[in-house]
């Protein structure tokens, strides 16, 4: 019986999700995001026996730790600035409802350039995205190799 090579792909470790269990229910002391049956969820009222924890996106908040970061550059990010943060936070409240954890870290404005830091990757995709699709320019998304992270880079000039 022969043997078959097989592909062995690294796993991309991240050091801020859940490493030990939980009891359930948990609710961050920071958010009030719950922890319950292995999902993050919003809750109108927090479950009164949920155990206190620090939710991994408050880690990274707190550590200053990306899991993506956007630039958006050019004239147009200028002169349009008030609509592209806009749909920037629009984006965000939209992620944020579905996937507690994708939230913006920070925004730096620097006149004609925007940084932004999230605490992982799938929202800052979609933020350059939202962008993209309502203001056109070019986009570009890269996912350097073996790590859990994104640069998007956004551009329009007039």
């Amino acid at each position: 019986m022969a043997k078959m090579n097989k592909l062995i792909q690294k796993h991309n470790h991240d050091p801020y999700l859940l490493k030990e269990k939980c009891p359930d229910p948990c609710v961050c002391e920071r958010c009030s995001v719950v922890f319950h049956n292995g999902n993050f969820k919003w809750f109108e009222k927090p479950p009164a026996n949920a155990a206190k924890f620090l939710c991994p996106a408050c880690k990274r908040i707190e550590n200053n730790y990306e899991g993506g970061v956007i630039l958006l550059e050019g004239e147009f990010l200028s002169k349009h600035k008030k609509e592209i943060l806009s749909i920037v936070k629009n984006t965000e409240n939209n992620e944020r409802n579905s996937r507690p954890l994708e939230r913006i870290i920070d925004i730096a404005d620097n006149n004609n350039k925007i940084t932004i830091k999230t605490t992982y990757e799938h929202i800052a995709r979609r933020i350059g995205e939202a962008v993209h699709a309502a203001c056109k320019g070019e986009l570009n998304i890269r996912y350097p190799e073996g790590e859990k992270y994104v640069r998007v880079h956004w551009h329009r000039d007039e």
